[in-house]
């Protein structure tokens, strides 16, 4: 028998009614990750559920890597690739993931907080449109943070033109101008950036069966 409890679920009726609960300072995170019902027997058969690296998509190599190396750096654990959980999301953006997911399996974990990375969500986009990391100044608006942004990327964006890199992988990329962007990027791992009711994400090395506490086909 598995350690933890398996229900099948239409995607309505794949969460508690309420609030989901997330809490980023808990000492055991409550995560969310939709997986295939081939790497939910893998969980089952082995224990242990361990990231495909190979599944990555080719075209963000360089995000990914970058990623790969702040796990590596900032984790007590080790492995190849990473495994995406939501470490805080909205109940009705989390229903709708399950709406598109239908016969793969939710899980629902606790895992310790010492063994997630967590990067903001919408943010993690900049990494993977090869974006300057520029965080919001206290006080300022929305519209004056863009403006500072633009300009930033602007005036980057014409050192690696200059350089002949503008078209080349990250990491081709002369080192002063790959530390510069890698750098500005360490922006999203830190929630002080950002306000108090930000979407999440979190990377971990591997899921173990004790880090699960339910499996909910979605039906």
């Amino acid at each position: 028998m598995p350690p933890f409890p398996i229900r099948d679920a239409e995607p309505g009726q794949a969460l508690p009614a309420g609030r989901v609960g997330y809490d980023l300072d808990a000492e055991r995170l409550l995560l969310h990750t939709i997986q295939s019902v081939e790497a939910f027997e893998a969980l089952l058969t082995t224990g242990t559920l361990t990231p495909d690296p190979d599944l990555a998509v080719a075209e963000f190599a360089d995000a990914y890597d970058w990623l790969y190396r702040m796990m590596a750096a900032r984790l007590p654990t080790s492995g190849e690739g990473a495994l995406w959980l939501w470490a805080r999301t909205r109940r009705d953006h989390l229903i709708g993931n399950c709406r598109r997911s239908l016969g793969q399996v939710l899980l629902v974990c606790r895992v310790p907080r010492e063994r997630v990375l967590l990067s903001h969500f919408d943010e993690w986009h900049l990494v993977l449109n090869r974006g300057l990391g520029m965080p919001r100044l206290p006080g300022e608006s929305e519209d004056d943070a863009f403006a500072r942004w633009e300009e930033a990327y602007d005036e980057f964006d014409a050192r690696l033109r200059a350089a002949g890199m503008r078209d080349a992988p990250i990491r081709d990329w002369p080192p002063a101008l790959r530390d510069e962007i890698e750098t500005s990027w360490e922006s999203i791992l830190d929630r002080g950036n950002y306000g108090p009711f930000e979407c999440w994400q979190g990377t971990v090395h591997a899921l173990n069966a004790d880090d699960v506490v339910e499996a909910v086909r979605i039906i």
